[in-house]
């Protein structure tokens, strides 16, 4: 069966060294640096691609000392970089870098990590998780109330306007909707888009913050929002929408998920 991950790459940090505060285009090369050692021309595809790319990243995750506008990060300390894939080869791929790796230095800006190990699962499954498309499509369950956290900076691209920095329910789950029918083998029922539309957003607590990149930055919202499903919504149409609210934890929201932002989760 086709299966989704979502693991945690965890670094060991071999000295102090600065970096900028978010680093999501970094953890982003340091992925593909690390996909190289497995397969090179898979590495190189994913990154040429103008397609809907198979994986999300986050930015560096752990304990950080300020240093001006700058983080600092202290030697012997352990960090993470969570992960998701959405195509089980690529999964696969990324598994067998990390063990060409184990020995090797990976770097992320100025930065130098070896890799510690990957985690597969956690006890609470708050980061991570597997399971195959049917397993997520058939487990959901037809409820009228959806509560997504939003972890990383989160905004949508929109007619080529500026960000759209709130989650309308038609760009989160049309994002959603995206990615599944891209990806998955199950596909759902063409008529799900126009539905998305009708769904309402009952309450949120939002704040923007800004995402770092090399020669530019991103504002995108983070925080909580819970959606409800109209009454006359059929009990097919429920579960649909439901996985992809679950699928969200994959997938991840809106714009740049390989770069750090929109990484998402279900508060259930």
């Amino acid at each position: 069966m086709t299966a989704l991950y979502a693991v945690l790459l965890k670094l060991k940090a071999n000295g102090d060294a600065i970096i900028s505060p978010t680093q999501g285009h970094h953890a982003y090369g340091l992925f593909l640096a690390l996909m190289r050692r497995s397969n090179l021309s898979m590495a190189d595809e994913l990154h040429a691609s103008d397609s809907i790319k198979p994986f999300t990243i986050s930015p560096l995750q752990g304990k950080f000392q300020r240093a001006v506008k700058n983080l600092k990060i202290i030697g012997g300390y352990e960090y993470f970089i969570r992960l998701t894939f959405l195509r089980e080869d690529v999964f696969a791929y990324f598994m067998d870098a990390t063990l060409k790796a184990a020995s090797q230095l990976l770097r992320l800006e100025s930065a130098v990590f070896h890799i510690d190990h990957v985690i597969l699962r956690h006890e609470d499954s708050l980061f991570c998780r597997h399971q195959s498309y049917q397993e997520l499509f058939t487990e959901s369950q037809p409820v009228r109330k959806i509560s997504l956290q939003f972890l990383s900076p989160t905004a949508f691209r929109s007619g080529g306007k500026r960000n759209v920095l709130f989650p309308e329910a038609s760009l989160a789950f049309g994002s959603y909707l995206s990615k599944w029918q891209h990806f998955s083998p199950i596909k759902v029922d063409e008529h799900t888009a126009e539905l998305l539309g009708k769904i309402i957003v009952a309450r949120y607590k939002l704040n923007t913050h800004i995402m770092h990149f090399s020669s530019y930055q991103e504002i995108g919202f983070e925080g909580e929002c819970t959606f409800e499903l109209p009454s006359d919504f059929d009990e097919d149409s429920l579960k649909t929408i439901n996985a992809l609210a679950d699928f969200a934890f994959y997938c991840g929201t809106g714009a740049k998920t390989t770069m750090g932002m929109g990484q998402t989760r279900r508060i259930k």
